[in-house]
């Protein structure tokens, strides 16, 4: 497990109301040369866990998988300042061989399966853990 020893977090019920609704989250990472990185992502919320999908060889998972930190916003698309942002720590890397993951993931925010895998694409799932919550409105 990456990471330091920050406590996890516990998201309100206003701050769980927010992550349920599938909208996007803008995913926040530190690159080898110190600047950030921001990238808008699919993800889920389930039990007390962030959980996101990418391709291996994107320069995000890399970020994370270097530090093990990362910052996630989200912005409540019927209220603009209402948001929260969760620092968190990469609690694991599960490969998603046969995009299952994704594929739920695709659904909940399409109502489809995912496109197909291109030749040589891994898929993998990120697990990460909530350390501090902060916000407006929430």
């Amino acid at each position: 497990m990456a990471g330091g020893a920050d406590a996890v977090a516990t998201l309100n019920p206003a701050v769980r109301a927010l992550v349920g609704q599938p909208i996007l989250t803008v995913v926040g990472t530190k690159r080898g040369d110190g600047s950030l990185q921001l990238n808008p992502a699919w993800f889920e919320f389930a039990d007390g866990y962030f959980w996101l999908n990418s391709n291996r060889w994107r320069t995000w998972p890399k970020n994370v998988q270097r530090d093990g930190d990362i910052t996630l916003a989200f912005i409540d698309a019927s209220e603009p300042f209402r948001w929260a942002s969760i620092r968190g720590r990469l609690a694991d890397v599960i490969p998603d061989p046969n995009h299952e993951f994704i594929d739920g993931l695709a659904r909940r925010y399409t109502g489809r399966a995912f496109r197909e895998l291109r030749p040589g694409e891994e898929r993998i799932t990120l697990k990460i853990e909530p350390v501090s919550v902060t916000g407006e409105m929430i």
